[in-house]
C-alpha cells in the first residue's frame, strides 16, 4: 500500500490493505462546501481506496457533493477500520455513490414550471434529449476525465444511465435534427448510383 497521507494505521489494518494490494488514492481536503461540488465522472482501479481519519471526515467527504447523506448507503463503501477510527472506503464506490446521488437529485429537482419554460423555448428537459439520443442509439463522447470505454465501464454498460448522467449537466438542450442531413446524403446517392448506370 501506498502511504500518501500522515494518518497511521494500526498493524491489522495496514496487513488487510497490503494483503489485498489496495492503493491508496488521495481524496480532496474535507471542507464545507456551499454550493456543493460536482463529482466528474472518472475510472478508477478497483483496488484504489481512500483513507480518512474517521468516520466524521469520512461522512463529510459526501457532504461536500450531497446536501443529505445516507449512512446506510455511504457504509457499503467501506472495506476497513482502524483501531483508532480510521476509514479506508473503495474510491470507485465512494464517486458512485456521490454521482448517482446527484443525478437524482437533479431529475428530482426539475419542476414543472421550469418544464413549461424549457418547452416554450422549443428546446428539451433532459429526460426528452436522452429519450432523442437514444432513439439516434447515440452515444456520449469521452473527455479529458473519462474516455469512452472508462465512461462505459463505469456505468456498467448501461448506455441510459450514461446518457442520463450527461442531460443532467444542463437544464435545456437543442433539439437534434438529424433528418435533413440524411435526406441529402440520400440524394447524393442516388445521383451516384444513377449516372454509373
Amino acid at each position: 500500500m501506498n502511504h500518501k497521507t500522515s494518518i497511521k494505521l494500526d498493524f491489522k489494518t495496514w496487513l488487510f490493505l497490503y494483503i489485498t494490494k489496495a492503493r491508496e488514492v488521495e481524496h480532496i481536503p474535507v471542507e464545507e462546501k456551499i454550493p456543493r461540488k460536482t463529482m466528474d465522472v472518472v475510472g478508477s482501479d478497483p483496488n484504489e481506496v481512500y483513507l480518512f481519519k474517521n468516520y466524521n471526515e469520512y461522512k463529510n467527504f459526501f457532504y461536500m457533493y450531497l446536501n443529505e447523506v445516507n449512512d446506510k448507503l455511504i457504509n457499503l463503501a467501506i472495506c476497513a477500520k482502524g483501531s483508532k477510527g480510521q476509514i479506508i472506503a473503495f474510491k470507485g464506490l465512494c464517486e458512485q455513490i456521490i454521482v448517482r446521488k446527484q443525478i437524482e437529485n437533479f431529475y428530482n429537482s426539475i419542476t414543472k414550471k421550469q418544464i413549461d419554460e424549457i418547452h416554450a423555448k422549443g428546446k428539451l428537459t433532459p429526460m426528452e434529449a436522452v429519450q432523442q439520443w437514444e432513439s439516434f442509439d447515440l452515444c456520449i463522447k469521452g473527455n479529458k476525465t473519462a474516455s469512452n470505454k472508462s465512461r462505459c465501464k463505469y456505468f456498467d454498460y448501461n448506455c441510459h444511465e450514461c446518457l442520463m448522467e450527461t442531460a443532467s449537466h444542463q437544464l435545456e438542450h437543442d433539439k437534434i435534427d438529424f433528418e435533413p442531413i440524411f435526406r441529402k446524403e440520400m440524394r447524393l446517392a442516388k445521383k451516384l448510383t444513377s449516372s454509373k448506370l
